[in-house]
C-alpha cells in the first residue's frame, strides 16, 4: 500500500487510492514513494478484465476492513491496531506493551500524531481508504465499463452474478466510510462514484462521515432488494455464506452501529433517535454476522480475541469486572494514588466473574495468581484476570481456529434494551437484561435496578448500588467482550466513562497532514477531543 493515498496539491493520486484494487489482487506488497509510478501495479484495465479478478478484489477488500474490525493482516500473524487500543481506552483490556501505553497511560496524554510509526491512527486510516478503494474499483469496472460477472445468457445479459458484486462492493464502501466516521474526527467524504482523476478532497467533521455511509448502505440495500435472490459465498466472507435477505440485515445492522456508536459525548447518546434505532434493530440481524478464523487463510483472524485471554503482557482491565466486586476491594483499588495502584481481587456472586469460591474460574473469567506483565511502567495496570471465554483447549488459539463474531445478536439485543431505557420504557429494557443476570447467579432488575445491599452488582464507584441503565451498562460490557472493540470504546465515550483525557477518537495521522500540507494537530491528554 502506498506511504499515502493522496498528494500534496490535494487530489486523490490515481496511482496510490485508484489502484488500491490492482495491488490487492495480485498482492503486490511494500510502501511505494507518491513521487513514483509502482510498475510492479498495472493499471485498472489491466486488473479487471474478468469476474474472478474483480472478486478477488472483493475478496481483498474486505480482508482490509476485517483488519480494522478484528485486527488481523498475515495468515499466522495478528495486527493488533486498532483493537487492543481501542479495547484498552474502552478499560476493557490492560496492558503495558509500548504502542499501547503511549496512548493509554495515566493521566492520559494526548497522542503523538508526529510519530511516523504511530500505527493506532495511521493503520485504520489507511486500511480503511485502501478498502474503499479496492470496492470503488470493483464497482467502476461494473458500472462505468461494463464488466459482466458470472453467467451470461439471455436471461442474464449482464451476468448472474453482478448484483451481487455490486452490492458488496457498495455494502464494503459504506462500512469503510462508516467507520472512518466512528474512530475518526473526521475524513474525506467519498463513494462508489468517486472519481480519483478529478477528486479535490476537503475534511469534513465526523457527523457528515457517518451520514454519508448510511446514504451508501441504504443505496446497497436498495439494490439488492431489486436484484434477484442471491448468495454471499462462504469464499467472501469466511466459512459463512449469507442470503440477499440476510445480507440486508447485515447493511441494516451496521446503520444502527452507527446511529448509536457515533455519539462523542453522553448529551449526543441522549439524543439519538432511539425510536428510529427501534425500527432499524426490526430490520436487522438475526443470525450472528461472523467469520471463521483459518490459520492457512490470511486476514481472517482476530488479534482482539487473542488479547481477550492474554496472561503475558494483556489482561482484563479492572475497571470491566470491578463493579461486580461486593467486598470494597475494587473502590479500595480506586481510592489509591496511582503510583500505589497493584492488582486487586474481587468477590462477588457473579458466576461470570468467578466460580464459588474467589479463586476458582468463572464461566468468563480465570483468576492468575502469578503477575507476568511488566511493573516498569507503573503497577495501576496490574490485572490478575484473563476472560476464559475462548481459551478452549487444546490449541488453545481461538482467535485463530475458531468462529469469530463480529456482530451479534446479543449486541442488538442490548442496544434495544438502552432505546427502551431512554424512552422510558423500563420494564421492557429490564426484562431484555435479566435473563444474562439470572444465568449468572445475579437477582433479577427491575425499573430501578438491581435490588440494594451488600450484595448489589453492579455498584458504581463511590460503592453505591447502580440502577437500572447501570446495570444495563454492566451486562453489554461483560457479555459483548470480546466482539469488536469498538463496541467498548464507543458505548464508554457515549456514556461518558472515558477516563479523563481520553481521546473521544483519533486525529488524522500526522504523515497523512504532512502529505496534504495541511496543518499538524492532535486530540487528548486533555486538549481538544478529550473526554473530560
Amino acid at each position: 500500500m502506498s506511504t499515502s493515498l493522496f498528494s500534496r496539491r490535494g487530489r486523490l493520486r490515481t496511482a496510490a487510492l485508484g489502484l488500491a484494487a490492482a495491488g490487492t489482487v495480485l498482492g503486490v506488497a511494500g510502501c511505494q514513494s507518491l513521487d513514483v509510478t509502482n510498475q510492479n501495479t498495472p493499471d485498472i484495465d489491466g486488473v479487471f478484465t474478468s469476474g474472478a479478478n474483480l472478486e478477488a478484489a472483493l475478496l481483498g477488500s474486505w480482508r482490509a476492513f476485517w483488519g480494522v474490525a478484528q485486527g488481523a493482516r498475515g495468515t499466522t500473524t495478528t495486527a493488533p491496531y486498532p483493537v487492543k487500543q481501542l479495547s484498552v481506552l474502552g478499560n476493557e483490556l490492560t496492558t503495558a506493551d509500548l504502542d499501547t501505553y503511549i496512548i493509554s497511560q495515566e493521566p492520559r496524554v494526548a497522542i503523538d500524531n508526529r510519530d511516523q510509526g504511530g500505527w493506532t491512527n495511521r493503520k485504520p486510516w489507511y486500511d480503511l481508504l485502501e478498502s474503499m478503494a479496492s470496492a470503488r474499483e470493483a464497482y467502476q469496472a461494473i458500472e462505468n465499463k461494463g464488466l459482466k460477472i458470472g453467467t451470461v445468457n439471455t436471461q442474464y445479459p449482464n451476468g448472474q452474478d453482478t448484483p451481487r458484486a455490486k452490492v458488496f462492493a457498495k455494502f464494503l464502501i459504506g462500512v469503510d466510510n462508516l467507520y472512518l466516521g466512528l474512530l475518526f474526527d473526521q475524513a474525506f467524504i467519498t463513494d462508489e462514484k468517486t472519481d480519483v482523476s478529478t477528486f479535490v478532497y476537503e475534511l469534513k467533521p465526523y457527523n457528515e462521515v457517518l451520514a454519508n455511509a448510511e446514504r451508501i448502505l441504504r443505496e446497497a440495500i436498495a439494490e439488492a432488494r431489486a436484484a434477484e435472490n442471491f448468495t454471499i459465498p462462504a469464499t467472501w466472507i469466511n466459512g459463512q455464506t449469507y442470503t440477499r435477505d440476510e445480507f440486508i440485515r447485515v447493511m441494516y445492522s451496521y446503520i444502527v452501529r452507527g446511529r448509536v456508536y457515533g455519539a462523542r459525548t453522553p448529551a449526543e447518546r441522549a439524543s439519538v433517535n432511539w425510536n428510529g434505532v427501534l425500527t432499524l434493530l426490526d430490520s436487522g440481524i438475526t443470525r450472528n454476522f461472523a467469520q471463521q478464523a483459518d490459520l492457512l487463510i490470511g486476514a481472517t483472524s482476530s488479534a482482539y480475541y487473542q488479547y481477550s485471554y492474554l496472561q503475558t503482557n494483556g489482561r482484563t482491565n479492572n475497571r470491566l469486572i470491578g463493579p461486580a466486586d461486593t467486598s470494597g476491594a475494587y473502590q479500595a483499588w480506586l481510592a489509591q494514588p496511582l503510583g500505589s495502584r497493584n492488582a486487586p481481587r474481587f468477590v462477588t456472586p457473579d458466576r461470570r466473574i468467578h466460580g464459588a469460591t474467589p479463586t476458582t474460574a468463572g464461566r468468563y473469567f480465570g483468576l492468575l495468581t502469578t503477575q507476568t506483565m511488566t511493573t516498569v511502567r507503573g503497577t495501576y495496570m496490574l490485572s490478575q484476570y484473563r476472560n476464559v471465554r475462548y481459551l478452549l483447549p487444546p490449541s488453545n488459539n481461538y482467535h485463530q481456529v475458531g468462529l469469530i463474531t463480529t456482530m451479534s445478536t446479543q449486541e442488538m439485543m442490548f442496544i434495544r434494551a438502552e432505546a427502551l431505557y431512554r424512552l422510558n420504557r423500563r420494564a421492557e429494557a429490564a426484562a431484555l437484561i435479566n435473563p444474562t443476570r439470572i444465568a449468572s447467579n445475579l437477582p433479577a432488575v427491575d425499573v430501578n435496578g438491581p435490588p440494594p445491599g451488600r450484595a448489589c452488582v453492579p455498584k458504581r464507584d463511590d460503592g453505591s448500588c447502580g440502577d437500572l441503565f447501570d446495570a444495563l451498562q454492566y451486562e453489554k460490557r461483560i457479555e459483548l467482550f470480546p466482539t469488536e472493540a469498538i463496541i467498548a470504546f464507543a458505548d464508554a465515550r457515549g456514556w461518558g466513562k472515558l477516563l479523563p483525557g481520553t481521546p473521544m477518537h483519533f486525529p488524522v495521522h500526522g504523515r497523512e497532514l504532512e502529505t496534504l500540507g495541511l496543518p499538524y494537530y492532535t486530540i487528548g491528554g486533555g486538549g481538544p477531543g478529550s473526554a473530560p
